[in-house]
């Protein structure tokens, strides 16, 4: 029985011309390197772009091996990922520095395969990534050198936070010096009634002695009495080498006592310049730091709570100290009836160095914020109120 091949119509022939035709200027088209292989490596098909990049013409190239014309050698290298191809049958793709072809280039290689599901053919799609790979060392060495810059800066930064922690602690130091200073103008005044007061009784007891008109009775209540005046002095001696130890570890503290130290040691020098000083207390308000400390702050405020009255002479200057608690936390509160802050001064009290006293080093409350904000991690505000002036101790 003779076969009768179909015929093929003219239209036909000229559908299947124009779709080669077609593909072919589409194959040239693309901007990446396309070869196609047969299963040993040969050449089948490149298009323009490929033969352009390796200085051929694609009839140069096809039908010698693939490795010889991008990589001038007489074998596949071993990293070519057309073996895996052909075992997988699924794409490979790897990553060439092609010296002939000058870059880097993302090689891709896909599988052709026939109706048995054979591998016939693999198609090299290679997109040149030199310069994604450029910025890549260059983004890199960018960011290595920013890395640097970065670990230089943070060593000047924690140079110069040290830097300043030592001013801050020299700044605290001064502070404590000054208020040592009020504290033994306080201290003077402190011991001056009770020297006076032994004083008198000595006197007392020379006089009983020469008229022979002291018993020994009188003798020991009068020497009592002067060895209690002496033990209260002693207590204030002692109180005063306390209150500047410099406490290591912060711990639980009443807030009423640490207030009571503070206008205990300043209440003479008060009460000599005619300034009142009222407490109003809430019972057992207690906080967390250093109790040392918080009482130098409170003492700081008071100082110049008491200069502020001087200056603003006041007839009947007072001082008004509350304790409390306030949304969990300890709260004192001391105020003055000396006028109130100055609008264009308040912002500035806590500068260092900043002071409208006469004698002052405005030192004291820069001092006091560091210490409550810094090593208490609470709050030291400053406002009016009706006329006051009033600062808020938050810890």
């Amino acid at each position: 029985m003779q076969t009768v091949k179909p015929e093929v119509s003219l239209d036909d022939h000229a559908f299947i011309l124009r779709a080669k035709r077609e593909w072919e200027q589409t194959f040239d088209a693309v901007s990446d390197l396309i070869m196609i292989t047969d299963t040993d490596h040969t050449i089948i098909r490149v298009n323009r772009a490929m033969a352009e990049r390796c200085g051929l013409t694609p009839k140069d190239m096809v039908g010698h091996k693939c490795f010889e014309m991008m990589h001038g050698a007489g074998v596949a290298p071993d990293y070519c990922p057309h073996a895996g191809m052909l075992v997988s049958k699924k794409p490979q793709q790897a990553e060439f520095n092609i010296e002939k072809l000058h870059g880097i280039f993302e090689v891709t290689m896909s599988p052709i395969l026939n109706e048995e599901g054979r591998v016939t053919a693999g198609v090299h799609v290679c997109r040149d990534i030199t310069e994604h790979r450029r910025h890549e060392e260059l983004l890199t060495a960018q960011q290595k050198l920013l890395e640097e810059i970065n670990r230089s800066l943070e060593d000047r930064i924690a140079t110069a936070v040290d830097e300043l922690r030592k001013s801050d602690d020299l700044l605290i130091q001064q502070g404590r010096l000054s208020a040592m200073g009020d504290l033994i103008n306080s201290i003077a005044h402190h011991w001056r009634q009770p020297l006076n007061n032994i004083g008198l009784i000595v006197q007392s007891l020379g006089l009983a002695f020469k008229a022979n008109d002291l018993s020994v009775a009188e003798m020991d209540a009068e020497i009592f009495a002067i060895m209690d005046i002496l033990q209260q002095i002693s207590d204030t001696i002692n109180d005063f080498r306390t209150f500047f130890v410099h406490e290591k570890e912060p711990v639980s503290f009443s807030v009423n006592d640490a207030v009571s130290r503070a206008v205990n040691f300043i209440l003479p020098s008060l009460k000599s310049k005619g300034v009142k000083v009222i407490c109003h207390e809430h019972a057992d308000i207690c906080a967390f730091g250093f109790p040392n400390e918080y009482a130098q702050v409170l003492l700081n405020i008071i100082i110049n709570a008491k200069e502020a009255l001087l200056q603003s002479n006041e007839t009947t200057p007072l001082i008004t100290v509350r304790v409390s608690e306030e949304n969990g936390r300890s709260l004192v509160t001391i105020s003055d009836n000396g006028g109130g802050i100055a609008a264009d001064v308040l912002p500035k009290i806590f500068d260092p160095y900043f002071t409208t006293r006469v004698n002052g080093n405005g030192i004291g409350l820069y001092m006091s914020k560091m210490i409550i904000e810094k090593n208490m991690h609470g709050r030291l505000t400053a406002c009016n109120v009706d006329g006051c002036a009033e600062l808020r101790v938050e810890v």
